[in-house]
C-alpha cells in the first residue's frame, strides 16, 4: 500500500500541469466525485472483497474507491471512460500492484476474459443507472455481486417488491435473478459537485446466473404489462394475445393487476401465454 499512498498524496503540480485533484466534473458524463473517505471505505467493506477476488470498478474517477479496493489485495480492473482521468490515474497509480486501468465505457466492456466470478463496484452516473444495471444482469453469468451508488429513488425501484408503488419492470427483471438490498444513504455533501438528489448504496447478489428461456421477450412482455399496470391483467392478455387467452388464466390472475404479482408469477404467466401463441 505504500506505493498507493505515495501516488495519491503527490505534491502540488507545477504551473501549467493538470492535477487529478483539480479536474472539473463533466456534466455530460454525469460525474459527481465522491470525496468522503469514510463512505468510500464503507462501500468497499460492504462488498466483502478478499484477496482472491477479481473486482471491476465502474468509473474510478479520481480514485476515491480505488485506494480502498487496492488495500484488499484483490485484482482490480478499473474501467474509466474519461480520457483525461484515465491518463492522470495511470500516472498516479503507476506502481499499484494488482491494478489494471481500462480506458473504455463500461457499457462496452467485455466480461468474457474473467477467470472467475467478478464483483462490481461503482459510484455510477445516475443518468445511466438503468442501462448499467441491465448490462450487469445481461452479463450475470460472470458476476458474483455488485455494490453500486445510485439515486435514492432508483434504489427504491430496484429493490421494490410486489404491491409497492415503486415496483416496476426493472424491479421484476432484477428480483427474478438476484437479491437486492438497500444498504445505507449517502448525503449530497459527500460529493463534489453536490448532486441535487439523495443517494444510496445497494447490493445486488445474484442467485441465478443461468439463462432464462426467451429472456429478451420476457423483458419486453414485462414492460408492456406495466404499461397497463392500472388495468386488470385480463385486459393486457386480451390486448396482446387475443380474448381467448383469458381462458388460460387462473381466476386470481384475471382480476389481479401486474403490480401485485411477484416476479416468478409474472414469468409463469409469460410462459403460459407465449406457449399458447407458439402452439398456434
Amino acid at each position: 500500500m505504500s506505493g498507493v499512498n505515495k501516488h495519491f498524496g503527490s505534491a502540488a503540480p507545477r504551473s501549467g500541469e493538470v492535477s487529478i485533484r483539480t479536474v472539473v466534473a463533466k456534466k455530460s458524463l454525469g460525474q459527481n466525485f465522491l470525496v468522503d473517505d469514510n463512505i468510500a471505505r464503507k462501500i468497499v467493506r460492504s462488498a466483502g472483497i478478499t484477496k482472491d477476488d477479481v473486482v471491476i470498478e465502474i468509473g474510478p474517477g479520481k480514485g476515491a474507491l480505488t485506494r480502498f479496493l487496492l488495500a484488499t489485495g484483490a485484482r482490480i480492473e478499473a474501467v474509466e471512460k474519461d480520457n483525461i482521468l484515465f491518463r492522470l490515474l495511470s500516472k498516479e497509480l503507476v506502481d499499484s500492484e494488482g491494478l489494471t486501468l481500462v480506458n473504455d465505457d463500461f457499457l462496452d466492456y467485455s466480461f468474457a476474459a474473467a477467470q472467475s466470478l467478478v464483483k462490481i463496484l461503482g459510484n455510477i452516473p445516475y443518468n445511466l443507472t438503468s442501462r448499467i444495471v441491465s448490462r450487469i444482469v445481461d452479463e450475470r453469468q460472470y458476476v458474483h455481486s455488485a455494490v453500486l451508488m445510485v439515486q435514492d429513488e432508483v434504489a427504491a425501484r430496484l429493490a421494490a417488491s410486489a404491491g409497492t408503488k415503486e415496483y416496476g419492470s426493472i424491479s421484476v427483471r432484477l428480483n427474478l435473478v438476484a437479491d437486492v438490498t438497500k444498504l445505507f444513504p449517502v448525503n449530497p455533501t459527500c460529493f463534489r459537485p453536490r448532486p441535487k438528489v439523495n443517494s444510496r448504496v445497494i447490493k445486488i447478489a445474484f442467485r441465478h446466473r443461468g439463462g432464462i428461456e426467451r429472456e429478451s421477450e420476457f423483458v419486453d412482455f414485462v414492460k408492456k404489462a406495466f404499461g397497463m399496470r392500472r388495468k386488470m391483467f385480463r385486459h393486457f392478455a386480451a390486448h396482446y394475445y387475443g380474448k381467448d387467452s383469458i381462458d388460460l388464466l387462473e381466476e386470481k390472475y384475471r382480476t389481479s393487476r401486474i403490480e401485485t404479482m411477484a416476479p416468478e408469477e409474472i414469468y409463469g404467466l409469460f410462459s403460459i401465454l407465449e406457449h399458447d401463441v407458439r402452439s398456434n
